[in-house]
């Protein structure tokens, strides 16, 4: 049995919305709420969006060929239901339970994108593109990607409370994962202690896994990691410039990104990979030719080294990214712009990164907002450090500072627009 997204095959699933379907309605491969997307085979949802309903762009999709359009209008080829956005996400629901796919949801403060594309390469498993994971993005990854018996890592992020309770009711994960816990979106949760409890819902899978380093806040949660005690242990890790090595179930590893975040997310895809009793010998291979995404601690080499982490950043995220940085060669500098989304505690934890910075590099670049709490935690600990409130001022010092042979690392909140910055160095690689 195949997913086919024929609205009159699920006309009893959505019949609770009132669904009435147009005679001119045809069946689809696909859907997706973004009228960008669609084609003769991708249907369009026409959904709520934060600042336009997705009524207003109907007409384009169907110029496009849309196959159907949910939506609550009388338009060519209607699927019309009371309730769009719900009748999309009952519908995924439906499919999900009928489908028998096994489904890897991951959560954590830092590092969930990399914990994803690392399992998804071990057990070769489909899975959510970029960091989209939101209600809607997942109800249509659910009814266009996953297929019957598949095996699926589902990204799942909360950036305020209750969201993890929705998503589980969507995605309902066979195993959910908790890579860490810190302080990530505490303007929306207000401690870590809320953060821990929140994140921790997706537990309420049959079964699961957290990071051996937030064991304690878990107690009785099968871990993963290099700490003594933990269920599936990794041992001898060698971090170097430009990779990362060690021992799991009497196998010697290597992947290629010296970051020991991403070593324990290898650690957690070879966990996986015994669980569901793959060879570990081929799960490692694929590990170890895996290339992290682009603005998640990617290394590139030339004439300088670039670390491009310009994705996001919070503490936790920018700390590990120093600790990666302190390891490479030659003179180091650190390119850092504001973490978002920290409440009143942001000035403590820009100068904490400041301080830790000093530790790592021999110049600062800080950037943004909070450059000036940055780079006072810099200069309390001696180190060279200079502001701007922008990238573009920033990558203009960058360049006049720059030398043959140098490291920089590049971070920050995506807002902050460091991303251009490392398109600038990368152009003279």
């Amino acid at each position: 049995m195949s997913q086919s997204l024929d609205p009159r095959a699920w006309q009893a699933t959505l019949e609770g919305f009132n669904v009435q379907i147009a005679d001119d309605a045809r069946a689809a491969n696909a859907i997706t709420f973004d009228s960008r997307e669609v084609n003769a085979t991708v249907a369009f949802a026409a959904l709520q969006g934060e600042t336009r309903h997705g009524n207003s762009f109907i007409t384009t999709a169907l110029e496009a060929g849309a196959p159907f359009v949910l939506t609550d209008q009388n338009v060519p080829r209607a699927v019309k239901v009371s309730d769009a956005t719900a009748a999309l996400r009952g519908w995924a629901r439906a499919w999900r339970d009928l489908s028998g796919a096994t489904l890897i949801g991951v959560t954590g403060s830092a590092g969930k994108t990399t914990a994803k594309e690392f399992v998804a390469a071990a057990l070769e498993a489909g899975k959510t593109p970029g960091n989209l994971n939101t209600l809607n993005y997942l109800a249509c990854y659910l009814l266009s990607q996953v297929t019957p018996q598949s095996r699926h890592v589902i990204e799942m992020g909360i950036d305020r409370i209750g969201e993890m309770d929705e998503l589980t009711a969507l995605i309902a994960p066979d195993i959910g994962v908790i890579t860490n816990v810190g302080p990530a979106h505490l303007e929306f949760f207000g401690n870590l202690e809320t953060i821990a409890f929140e994140k921790g819902r997706i537990l309420t899978a049959p079964e699961q896994l957290v990071s051996s380093s937030i064991a304690w806040r878990y107690p009785g949660v099968p871990s993963y990691g290099f700490e003594e005690g933990a269920t599936h242990r990794a041992t001898n890790l060698e971090l170097t410039a430009s990779s990362a090595k060690f021992q799991f179930a009497g196998l010697r590893v290597e992947i290629a990104s010296p970051s020991e975040k991403a070593a324990e997310a290898a650690v957690l895809a070879l966990a996986l990979a015994q669980r569901f009793n793959l060879p570990l010998t081929d799960a490692a291979k694929r590990l170890g030719s895996l290339e992290v995404p682009g603005g998640r601690m990617r290394l590139e080499r030339g004439r300088y080294t670039l670390i491009d982490d310009t994705y996001n950043a919070n503490p936790l995220s920018v700390a590990a990214a120093l600790e990666t940085l302190a390891r490479q060669p030659g003179r180091r500098i650190a390119v850092l712009g504001d973490m978002r989304e920290l409440g009143e505690r942001a000035p403590i934890y820009h100068r904490e990164i400041g301080a830790a910075a000093a530790r790592a590099a021999q110049l600062l670049i800080a950037v943004g907002h909070h450059a000036g709490d940055l780079a006072s935690g810099a200069r309390d600990a001696n180190l060279e450090t200079l502001e701007f409130a922008d990238s573009k001022a920033a990558t203009e010092a960058l360049l006049q500072h720059l030398r043959d042979h140098d490291t920089i690392l590049i971070k920050g909140s995506k807002a902050v627009g460091l991303g251009a910055v490392a398109a600038v160095i990368r152009e003279r690689l």
